[in-house]
């Protein structure tokens, strides 16, 4: 999902460009407020923003390109658990932070969480493109561009088939040019609507009772079932797609960054609160 602009390295706007990611972080926030125990010391929206656009997983994919990279890709239907894994490592990172009043290290743990749910979530992301790389991708897939590398340049044994698999990659109906073409259409509608149409109504809840991984799964198969992405690949972007993603995806991905933030209030067990 767009997070404005990440592609621009040390960008001194970086995270206050409202992207896709930071409106929906901003709804998250709001909503954080209404439903956190009175006089809950969290990251500020502005702390949390800090760390979205360069600052955030897609920045570091721009600055070092293939390089300990967060993968936020998921197969619903074949699901390994590992971006879950990256998910409950940023909350117990975050609810150590917290504990510790960590203001900083709390931002940054609750801006990166949210950046993976939000990721994991979007139908986009439930392509296998890990298979697509591999078998167009060497090891050596990057290329310098206004002095800075980039990824994404595929390879080939002879110069056809070099063109052939980034005509695959990136022409028009490529594996990145639909993926990007999908986000594109999520972020018209998340950036022409107001906050409170992508807000979801949700119950106060005690933050020890959230099982955040339930919640995602559950949250995934949902999403998933709708097919959306598969529905793109034949038709394009079609007015029902824009509808669902209004009133399913991005109220779906508020809630489920919302909850993870509340998670975070949770100590660690054995850890006592400053």
């Amino acid at each position: 999902m767009y997070s404005s602009l990440s592609l621009i390295k040390n960008s001194r706007r970086s995270g206050k460009l409202i992207g896709t990611h930071q409106k929906l972080y901003k709804i998250s926030r709001q909503l954080f407020t209404r439903l956190a125990p009175k006089k809950t010391k969290f990251p500020s929206e502005q702390d949390i923003l800090y760390f979205e656009g360069s600052r955030g997983p897609d920045g570091l994919k721009r600055k070092s390109p293939g390089i300990d990279e967060p993968w936020h890709a998921i197969n619903p239907d074949k699901n390994d658990g590992k971006l879950m894994r990256v998910i409950l490592d940023h909350q117990y990172n975050l609810r150590e932070a917290v504990a510790d009043k960590n203001t900083v290290r709390a931002a940054f743990e609750a801006a990166w969480m949210a950046h993976a749910i939000t990721d994991g979530l979007t139908p986009a992301h439930h392509y296998p493109f890990d298979a697509v790389i591999d078998e167009m991708m060497g090891d050596m897939e990057y290329k310098k561009l206004f002095g800075a590398e980039i990824k994404g340049i595929m390879r080939g044994r002879n110069f056809a088939e070099a063109a052939r698999n980034n005509w695959l990659y990136w022409g028009g109906g490529g594996v990145m040019s639909k993926h990007i073409a999908f986000e594109l259409g999520v972020a018209y509608v998340v950036a022409t609507l107001p906050m409170k149409s992508l807000t979801p109504k949700m119950p106060r809840v005690e933050p020890a009772s959230i099982n955040l991984e339930k919640e995602f799964n559950k949250t995934l198969d949902k999403i998933a079932a709708l097919d959306m992405y598969g529905r793109f690949l034949k038709e394009g972007w079609t007015t029902q797609l824009a509808m669902e993603a209004r009133n399913i995806i991005c109220p779906e991905i508020v809630r489920m960054v919302t909850l993870a933030w509340l998670s975070g209030l949770v100590p660690p067990k054995g850890k006592r609160t400053k």
